[in-house]
């Protein structure tokens, strides 16, 4: 096993191919016609909006209501995947002068989706069409509400579809069985943006409206990483020009949330959302009001600090809280196939991060809730196939009071004289469903890598591959019988080494961060194989070829 504790599974090892064919083949990237549609960079071949079932319906009644003043509210979610479908479809609307509003829920007070005392609230404060972002096709009996009070709703959506449909003035979800855009993971942002790229032509000229949609792709592309959709396909397309957009970006508080975490003047890419900015934005609606980071968004330069604050807070009470699930779980006799914990003081807006967590320290499907009064709030987490959000919509929906979520991620509000019926089902079924077997940590390596294959040539037409994320991960490498000397620990706290690599008359830098701890494992008297991204190290003016090490084990 490696320092890791991983069983590493190397994908491709044909000697006749080289390593940028290697990494073709695992992806199947084997035909010109697959490649070519790879490669695509040409943003004008992204789908048709309009292919999108309800969107002609849709754009008819908001045209209508913008023409006649009509007081429109755009209601969201706390999350990033949220926040950036608000922004998206707020500022376009306000640009082209309609009476338009926003709500965003609070994720402790108010939960996800709509509720019934919003809908009474924007009743009386005489909206006429509310259009949800990145929620809404669960919401049937909220939706019956609005009907009932004379209030239209447009859902645009993205999550999985329930039973029942909300009986909604149109439906944007590409997920309904009728619905025929082939992008069936597109984020909530993703089809915000959509909506606006219909809207937009009514309204600008053909090189304003272009320009304007090129700037908020950025944005888009804030929610469709940090949703962690599979950046393939047309999402592969919308992301690369997306990361372009925030490079070249003229938002304001991007900009400034971009220099505050260090990331400024760098190549912005998957990795910077999912690190840097999207936890600062999420931060703002697990802890506090997304509200800040909607203001920020829409360029208010001041609430990078309250963002940067409130991070800093959430790292500290997830490793906290965390810490607590690790040790409840220490006391169990065996892992269950599904872990379901709870405690009263878990803060909402962290569940998911604890369930995450859970999921990849145990490899098992994870159930994080927080015990309230009358109800237990949920956030569910997955992984490999196991498709948490039908499991549970299949063996228990009937004991929730609100529900959803994606295949690998999911949340539930459960009152709390059903939460003895539903772990009873839970366990009586779960067994059926998984195998623990299945689910190992591994490591997966796209192949090993030659040493005359170490250039910035190599490096560059892997380049080639990204944006990297879920669906398109970045290639691991692997080197063997590597010794390994002049270990310097780096970092405040020593927590990475970093130490030179010769191969042959070559020498390369290697880093691996977190790996601190490991360090007297490390015997220079030994050989090792190394796995890890190739990476070029921009310092001073010079470039260096890095690896950036993922996992250690001792070479056979």
């Amino acid at each position: 096993m490696s320092f890791l504790g991983k069983k590493w599974i190397v994908h491709n090892q044909k000697r006749e191919l080289g390593v940028i064919e290697k990494l073709l083949e695992n992806r199947d990237l084997i035909t010109d016609e697959k490649k070519q549609l790879f490669f695509d960079d040409d943003l004008g071949k992204q789908l048709d909006p309009f292919l999108l079932k309800d969107m002609e319906k849709a754009v008819e009644r908001i045209k209508s209501a913008i023409a006649n003043k009509e007081k429109i509210m755009v209601f969201g979610d706390y999350d990033v995947d949220g926040i950036t479908a608000t922004v998206i479809l707020y500022d376009f609307l306000k640009k082209v002068g309609a009476d338009v509003s926003h709500t965003l829920p609070g994720r402790e007070k108010d939960g996800y989706g709509l509720k019934d005392y919003f809908i009474r609230q924007f009743k009386k404060d005489g909206v006429q069409l509310i259009i949800t972002v990145d929620c809404g096709t669960a919401n049937l009996k909220e939706v019956e509400l609005t009907n009932e009070l004379g209030v239209e709703v447009i859902i645009t959506d993205h999550h999985d579809i329930p039973e029942k449909l909300p009986p909604a003035f149109a439906i944007i979800n590409p997920k309904q069985t009728d619905c025929g855009y082939p992008n069936k993971d597109i984020s909530g942002s993703g089809v915000s943006y959509k909506l606006v790229s219909a809207l937009a032509p009514y309204y600008f000229d053909g090189n304003q409206s272009a320009s304007y949609l090129y700037q908020q792709l950025g944005v888009a592309v804030l929610g469709l990483v940090s949703d962690c959709m599979p950046l393939t396909g047309e999402n592969r397309l919308l992301a690369k020009h997306g990361l372009k957009s925030l490079e070249s970006s003229e938002h304001k508080g991007i900009n400034a949330l971009i220099e505050s975490a260090g990331t400024a003047k760098k190549k912005i890419t998957s990795v910077t959302i999912g690190y840097y900015l999207g936890p600062r934005i999420n931060a703002a609606g697990r802890l506090d009001n997304p509200n800040h980071a909607f203001e920020l968004l829409l360029g208010d330069i001041e609430k990078v600090s309250t963002l940067n604050k409130l991070n800093t807070q959430r790292q500290k009470v997830v490793e906290e809280f965390v810490n607590e699930a690790k040790s409840e779980m220490e006391k169990m006799s065996s892992v269950p196939h599904l872990i379901i914990l709870s405690k009263p003081h878990w803060h909402v807006g962290t569940l998911g991060l604890i369930a995450g967590k859970l999921c990849d320290h145990f490899m098992r499907p994870s159930i994080a809730m927080q015990e309230r009064e009358n109800e237990y709030v949920a956030s569910c987490r997955s992984l490999g196939d196991f498709d948490i959000t039908s499991f549970l919509r299949k063996e228990a929906s009937d004991l929730f009071s609100t529900f959803g979520g994606h295949k690998l991620a999911g949340g539930f509000s459960l009152p709390k004289e059903n939460l003895k019926e539903f772990t009873e089902r839970i366990n009586k079924v779960i067994h059926k469903y998984i195998n623990p077997e299945d689910f190992f940590q591994a490591l997966e390596i796209d192949c090993e890598i030659a040493p005359h294959e170490l250039t910035f040539d190599i490096s560059k037409q892997i380049s080639r591959l990204e944006p990297f994320g879920n669906g398109n991960p970045e290639p691991t490498l692997m080197i063997k019988n590597i010794k390994i000397e002049n270990l310097k620990p780096v970092g405040k706290n020593g927590e990475h080494i970093q130490f030179p690599v010769k191969l042959g008359d070559k020498k390369f830098q290697a880093i691996a961060f977190r790996f601190g701890e490991h360090i007297a494992k490390i015997n220079p008297e030994s050989s090792y194989d190394i796995a890890f991204n190739l990476e070029i190290n921009e310092w001073n003016g010079y470039k260096n070829l890095q690896l950036k090490v993922v996992d250690f084990k001792k070479s056979n």
